[in-house]
Protein backbone atom coordinates (compact mmCIF):
# COMPACT_ATOMS: atom_id res chain seq x y z
CA UNK A 1 0.00 0.00 0.00
CA UNK A 2 2.91 2.38 0.75
CA UNK A 3 4.27 1.77 -2.75
CA UNK A 4 0.83 2.42 -4.25
CA UNK A 5 0.49 5.80 -2.51
CA UNK A 6 3.99 6.91 -3.52
CA UNK A 7 3.51 5.76 -7.12
CA UNK A 8 0.14 7.48 -7.40
CA UNK A 9 1.58 10.70 -5.99
CA UNK A 10 4.35 10.76 -8.60
CA UNK A 11 1.86 9.88 -11.34
CA UNK A 12 -0.21 12.98 -10.67
CA UNK A 13 2.68 15.25 -9.69
CA UNK A 14 3.29 16.06 -13.33
CA UNK A 15 -0.11 17.67 -13.77
CA UNK A 16 -0.67 21.37 -13.21
CA UNK A 17 -3.15 22.32 -10.54
CA UNK A 18 -6.21 24.37 -11.33
CA UNK A 19 -9.48 24.68 -9.51
CA UNK A 20 -12.46 22.67 -10.70
CA UNK A 21 -16.12 23.50 -10.17
CA UNK A 22 -16.43 21.54 -6.92
CA UNK A 23 -15.52 23.15 -3.61
CA UNK A 24 -12.19 22.03 -2.16
CA UNK A 25 -11.26 21.05 1.38
CA UNK A 26 -7.82 20.83 2.95
CA UNK A 27 -9.05 18.33 5.57
CA UNK A 28 -10.38 16.06 2.82
CA UNK A 29 -9.36 12.92 4.74
CA UNK A 30 -12.34 13.63 7.05
CA UNK A 31 -14.66 14.39 4.14
CA UNK A 32 -14.66 11.34 1.87
CA UNK A 33 -18.45 11.08 1.61
CA UNK A 34 -18.81 14.33 -0.34
CA UNK A 35 -16.68 13.00 -3.22
CA UNK A 36 -17.17 9.23 -2.99
CA UNK A 37 -20.58 7.67 -2.18
CA UNK A 38 -18.90 4.27 -1.82
CA UNK A 39 -17.45 5.46 1.50
CA UNK A 40 -20.87 5.80 3.16
CA UNK A 41 -20.85 3.78 6.38
CA UNK A 42 -17.15 2.91 6.24
CA UNK A 43 -16.67 3.81 9.92
CA UNK A 44 -18.98 1.00 10.98
CA UNK A 45 -21.32 3.25 12.97
CA UNK A 46 -22.86 6.71 12.71
CA UNK A 47 -20.68 9.73 11.87
CA UNK A 48 -21.56 13.39 11.42
CA UNK A 49 -19.10 16.01 10.13
CA UNK A 50 -19.34 19.79 10.02
CA UNK A 51 -16.84 21.77 7.90
CA UNK A 52 -16.42 25.50 7.40
CA UNK A 53 -13.87 27.11 5.09
CA UNK A 54 -12.90 30.68 4.23
CA UNK A 55 -10.54 30.81 1.24
CA UNK A 56 -8.36 33.64 -0.09
CA UNK A 57 -8.81 35.78 3.02
CA UNK A 58 -8.27 39.44 2.25
CA UNK A 59 -10.33 39.37 -0.95
CA UNK A 60 -13.83 40.82 -1.09
CA UNK A 61 -16.26 38.17 -2.30
CA UNK A 62 -13.82 35.36 -1.44
CA UNK A 63 -15.03 31.72 -1.49
CA UNK A 64 -16.80 30.72 1.72
CA UNK A 65 -18.05 27.17 2.06
CA UNK A 66 -20.00 25.34 4.77
CA UNK A 67 -20.90 21.66 4.76
CA UNK A 68 -22.71 19.10 6.88
CA UNK A 69 -22.52 15.38 6.16
CA UNK A 70 -23.62 12.26 8.01
CA UNK A 71 -23.44 8.56 7.26
CA UNK A 72 -24.20 5.25 8.92
CA UNK A 73 -23.73 1.52 8.40
CA UNK A 74 -26.91 -0.56 8.69
CA UNK A 75 -26.91 -4.33 9.24
CA UNK A 76 -23.18 -4.45 8.42
CA UNK A 77 -23.93 -4.28 4.69
CA UNK A 78 -25.78 -1.11 3.81
CA UNK A 79 -24.25 2.35 4.07
CA UNK A 80 -26.39 5.48 3.84
CA UNK A 81 -25.30 9.10 3.80
CA UNK A 82 -26.43 12.70 3.50
CA UNK A 83 -24.38 15.69 2.33
CA UNK A 84 -25.52 19.31 2.29
CA UNK A 85 -23.22 22.19 1.49
CA UNK A 86 -23.45 25.86 0.64
CA UNK A 87 -20.75 27.73 -1.25
CA UNK A 88 -20.58 31.44 -2.02
CA UNK A 89 -18.10 33.12 -4.37
CA UNK A 90 -18.80 36.75 -5.20
CA UNK A 91 -22.29 37.00 -6.70
CA UNK A 92 -22.43 33.23 -7.24
CA UNK A 93 -24.07 30.97 -4.65
CA UNK A 94 -24.35 27.18 -4.78
CA UNK A 95 -26.50 24.89 -2.67
CA UNK A 96 -26.09 21.11 -2.95
CA UNK A 97 -28.07 18.38 -1.18
CA UNK A 98 -27.54 14.70 -1.97
CA UNK A 99 -28.21 11.22 -0.59
CA UNK A 100 -25.76 8.34 -0.88
CA UNK A 101 -26.11 4.58 -0.65
CA UNK A 102 -23.35 1.96 -0.61
CA UNK A 103 -23.33 -1.81 -0.44
CA UNK A 104 -20.44 -3.27 1.57
CA UNK A 105 -18.90 -6.47 0.27
CA UNK A 106 -16.20 -8.41 2.12
CA UNK A 107 -13.24 -8.73 -0.22
CA UNK A 108 -9.94 -10.26 0.93
CA UNK A 109 -8.70 -8.65 4.15
CA UNK A 110 -10.92 -5.59 3.68
CA UNK A 111 -14.31 -4.32 2.54
CA UNK A 112 -15.41 -2.89 -0.79
CA UNK A 113 -18.09 -0.20 -0.76
CA UNK A 114 -20.04 0.13 -4.02
CA UNK A 115 -21.96 3.38 -3.91
CA UNK A 116 -24.24 5.77 -5.74
CA UNK A 117 -25.54 9.24 -4.91
CA UNK A 118 -28.49 11.30 -6.09
CA UNK A 119 -29.42 14.87 -5.32
CA UNK A 120 -29.95 18.42 -6.48
CA UNK A 121 -27.80 21.42 -7.28
CA UNK A 122 -29.11 24.96 -7.05
CA UNK A 123 -27.08 27.78 -8.58
CA UNK A 124 -27.93 31.48 -8.23
CA UNK A 125 -26.38 34.82 -9.16
CA UNK A 126 -26.93 38.00 -7.21
CA UNK A 127 -27.07 41.54 -8.59
CA UNK A 128 -24.21 43.07 -6.60
CA UNK A 129 -21.42 42.53 -9.10
CA UNK A 130 -18.19 44.33 -8.09
CA UNK A 131 -15.90 45.38 -10.93
CA UNK A 132 -13.63 48.22 -12.02
CA UNK A 133 -15.76 48.87 -15.09
CA UNK A 134 -19.53 49.22 -15.10
CA UNK A 135 -20.84 45.60 -15.23
CA UNK A 136 -24.03 46.69 -16.98
CA UNK A 137 -21.95 47.34 -20.10
CA UNK A 138 -21.56 43.57 -20.51
CA UNK A 139 -24.94 42.06 -21.47
CA UNK A 140 -23.83 38.60 -20.32
CA UNK A 141 -23.59 39.74 -16.69
CA UNK A 142 -26.97 39.59 -14.89
CA UNK A 143 -28.10 42.93 -13.45
CA UNK A 144 -30.82 41.16 -11.44
CA UNK A 145 -30.97 37.91 -9.48
CA UNK A 146 -31.16 34.59 -11.31
CA UNK A 147 -31.54 31.04 -10.01
CA UNK A 148 -31.82 27.52 -11.42
CA UNK A 149 -31.92 23.96 -10.07
CA UNK A 150 -30.99 20.61 -11.60
CA UNK A 151 -30.66 16.91 -10.84
CA UNK A 152 -27.25 15.40 -10.06
CA UNK A 153 -25.80 11.89 -9.61
CA UNK A 154 -22.50 10.12 -8.99
CA UNK A 155 -20.88 6.69 -8.52
CA UNK A 156 -17.98 5.48 -6.40
CA UNK A 157 -15.92 2.49 -5.29
CA UNK A 158 -14.20 2.55 -1.92
CA UNK A 159 -11.99 -0.26 -0.56
CA UNK A 160 -10.76 -0.14 3.02
CA UNK A 161 -9.10 -2.16 5.73
CA UNK A 162 -10.21 -0.58 9.02
CA UNK A 163 -7.45 1.32 10.85
CA UNK A 164 -5.00 0.34 8.10
CA UNK A 165 -5.63 1.74 4.61
CA UNK A 166 -8.17 2.93 2.07
CA UNK A 167 -8.33 3.59 -1.66
CA UNK A 168 -11.23 4.95 -3.70
CA UNK A 169 -12.27 6.08 -7.15
CA UNK A 170 -15.40 8.01 -8.03
CA UNK A 171 -17.11 10.16 -10.62
CA UNK A 172 -19.55 12.98 -9.83
CA UNK A 173 -21.93 15.07 -11.95
CA UNK A 174 -22.52 12.15 -14.31
CA UNK A 175 -25.52 13.73 -16.13
CA UNK A 176 -23.48 16.87 -16.95
CA UNK A 177 -26.65 18.93 -16.82
CA UNK A 178 -26.95 22.66 -17.54
CA UNK A 179 -28.53 25.32 -15.34
CA UNK A 180 -30.17 28.19 -17.17
CA UNK A 181 -32.35 31.13 -16.12
CA UNK A 182 -33.01 34.69 -17.27
CA UNK A 183 -32.60 37.68 -14.98
CA UNK A 184 -35.57 38.54 -12.78
CA UNK A 185 -37.87 41.36 -13.87
CA UNK A 186 -36.70 41.27 -17.46
CA UNK A 187 -33.22 42.49 -16.55
CA UNK A 188 -30.19 41.98 -18.75
CA UNK A 189 -27.99 38.90 -18.58
CA UNK A 190 -28.76 35.31 -17.68
CA UNK A 191 -27.50 32.34 -15.73
CA UNK A 192 -25.91 29.77 -18.03
CA UNK A 193 -23.89 27.16 -16.14
CA UNK A 194 -22.83 23.76 -17.48
CA UNK A 195 -21.71 21.10 -15.00
CA UNK A 196 -18.58 19.14 -15.87
CA UNK A 197 -18.10 15.51 -14.92
CA UNK A 198 -15.49 15.19 -12.16
CA UNK A 199 -13.26 12.23 -11.31
CA UNK A 200 -11.59 11.54 -7.96
CA UNK A 201 -8.89 9.14 -6.79
CA UNK A 202 -8.05 8.90 -3.09
CA UNK A 203 -5.76 6.75 -1.00
CA UNK A 204 -4.47 6.70 2.56
CA UNK A 205 -2.43 4.51 4.89
CA UNK A 206 -2.02 4.28 8.69
CA UNK A 207 1.55 3.40 9.68
CA UNK A 208 1.84 2.41 13.33
CA UNK A 209 5.58 3.05 13.75
CA UNK A 210 6.28 0.97 16.87
CA UNK A 211 3.18 -1.26 16.75
CA UNK A 212 1.95 0.28 20.00
CA UNK A 213 -0.40 2.96 18.58
CA UNK A 214 1.68 5.67 20.27
CA UNK A 215 2.79 7.27 17.01
CA UNK A 216 0.79 6.75 13.81
CA UNK A 217 1.81 8.37 10.52
CA UNK A 218 -1.07 8.94 8.09
CA UNK A 219 -0.07 9.79 4.51
CA UNK A 220 -2.92 10.41 2.07
CA UNK A 221 -3.56 11.77 -1.41
CA UNK A 222 -6.57 13.13 -3.27
CA UNK A 223 -6.42 13.60 -7.04
CA UNK A 224 -9.27 15.36 -8.83
CA UNK A 225 -9.88 16.19 -12.46
CA UNK A 226 -12.63 17.36 -14.77
CA UNK A 227 -10.69 16.07 -17.82
CA UNK A 228 -9.62 19.64 -18.57
CA UNK A 229 -7.48 20.30 -15.49
CA UNK A 230 -6.11 18.16 -12.66
CA UNK A 231 -5.30 18.92 -9.04
CA UNK A 232 -3.45 16.87 -6.42
CA UNK A 233 -3.47 17.19 -2.64
CA UNK A 234 -0.75 15.27 -0.77
CA UNK A 235 -0.95 15.19 3.04
CA UNK A 236 1.04 13.66 5.90
CA UNK A 237 -0.35 13.67 9.43
CA UNK A 238 1.31 12.39 12.61
CA UNK A 239 -1.02 11.28 15.42
CA UNK A 240 0.25 10.86 18.99
CA UNK A 241 -1.39 8.42 21.37
CA UNK A 242 -4.66 8.64 19.37
CA UNK A 243 -5.16 12.01 21.05
CA UNK A 244 -3.68 14.84 19.00
CA UNK A 245 -2.47 15.15 15.43
CA UNK A 246 -0.50 17.60 13.32
CA UNK A 247 0.64 17.57 9.74
CA UNK A 248 1.25 19.33 6.48
CA UNK A 249 -0.53 19.28 3.12
CA UNK A 250 0.56 20.45 -0.32
CA UNK A 251 -1.77 21.35 -3.15
CA UNK A 252 0.34 21.48 -6.30
CA UNK A 253 0.92 24.99 -7.64
CA UNK A 254 -1.66 26.40 -5.22
CA UNK A 255 -1.00 26.18 -1.49
CA UNK A 256 0.80 24.56 1.41
CA UNK A 257 -1.20 24.00 4.58
CA UNK A 258 -0.66 23.18 8.24
CA UNK A 259 -3.16 20.88 9.96
CA UNK A 260 -3.80 20.11 13.63
CA UNK A 261 -6.52 18.48 15.67
CA UNK A 262 -7.57 16.65 18.78
CA UNK A 263 -9.63 13.56 19.55
CA UNK A 264 -11.57 14.28 22.73
CA UNK A 265 -12.20 10.58 23.44
CA UNK A 266 -9.22 10.39 25.81
CA UNK A 267 -9.92 13.81 27.30
CA UNK A 268 -13.29 12.93 28.80
CA UNK A 269 -15.57 9.87 28.58
CA UNK A 270 -18.52 12.18 27.94
CA UNK A 271 -16.80 13.46 24.77
CA UNK A 272 -16.08 10.04 23.32
CA UNK A 273 -16.13 10.07 19.52
CA UNK A 274 -15.73 13.86 19.16
CA UNK A 275 -12.91 15.29 17.03
CA UNK A 276 -11.92 18.85 16.21
CA UNK A 277 -9.53 19.90 13.47
CA UNK A 278 -8.22 23.10 11.94
CA UNK A 279 -6.09 23.89 8.91
CA UNK A 280 -4.46 27.03 7.55
CA UNK A 281 -3.50 27.41 3.89
CA UNK A 282 -0.67 29.61 2.63
CA UNK A 283 -0.96 30.34 -1.08
CA UNK A 284 2.13 29.49 -3.14
CA UNK A 285 0.66 30.89 -6.36
CA UNK A 286 0.49 34.56 -7.40
CA UNK A 287 -2.56 34.88 -5.14
CA UNK A 288 -0.21 34.73 -2.18
CA UNK A 289 0.83 38.33 -2.84
CA UNK A 290 -2.72 39.52 -2.21
CA UNK A 291 -4.29 36.90 0.07
CA UNK A 292 -3.65 36.08 3.72
CA UNK A 293 -4.43 32.41 3.09
CA UNK A 294 -7.35 30.17 3.92
CA UNK A 295 -8.77 28.96 7.23
CA UNK A 296 -10.81 25.79 7.71
CA UNK A 297 -12.49 24.20 10.74
CA UNK A 298 -13.74 20.64 11.16
CA UNK A 299 -15.97 19.13 13.86
CA UNK A 300 -16.71 15.40 13.69
CA UNK A 301 -18.63 12.99 15.91
CA UNK A 302 -18.83 9.21 15.52
CA UNK A 303 -20.56 6.57 17.60
CA UNK A 304 -21.26 2.89 17.25
CA UNK A 305 -24.71 1.54 16.52
CA UNK A 306 -25.49 -0.56 19.57
CA UNK A 307 -27.88 -3.39 18.86
CA UNK A 308 -30.30 -4.28 21.68
CA UNK A 309 -29.56 -7.68 23.23
CA UNK A 310 -31.73 -10.54 22.05
CA UNK A 311 -33.54 -12.20 24.94
CA UNK A 312 -33.40 -15.96 24.61
CA UNK A 313 -35.61 -18.22 26.72
CA UNK A 314 -35.07 -21.96 27.01
CA UNK A 315 -38.01 -24.26 27.76
CA UNK A 316 -37.62 -27.90 28.56
CA UNK A 317 -39.78 -30.38 26.66
CA UNK A 318 -40.73 -31.87 30.04
CA UNK A 319 -42.73 -28.77 30.93
CA UNK A 320 -45.06 -27.67 28.12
Amino acid sequence: MKKFIVSTAFLFAGFAAFSQQDAQWTQNMFNKLSVNPGSAGNNGGICATLLSRSQWMGFDGRPQTHQFSADALLRNRHGVGLTVFQDKLGIESTLVAKLAYSYHLMLGPGTLGIGAEFGMVNKSYGDEFVAIDNPTLDPSIPNATTSAMTFDAGLGLYYYIKNKMYVGISSLHLPQTELQDVADGGGAGALNYAQSRHYYIMAGYDWDINKDEKWIIKPSILAKTDAASTQLDATVIAMHNKLVWAGVSYRIEDAIAALAGIDFTKVSPSLKGLKFGVSYDINTSALGDHSSGGLEFMLRYCTNIVKPPVREVYKSVRFL
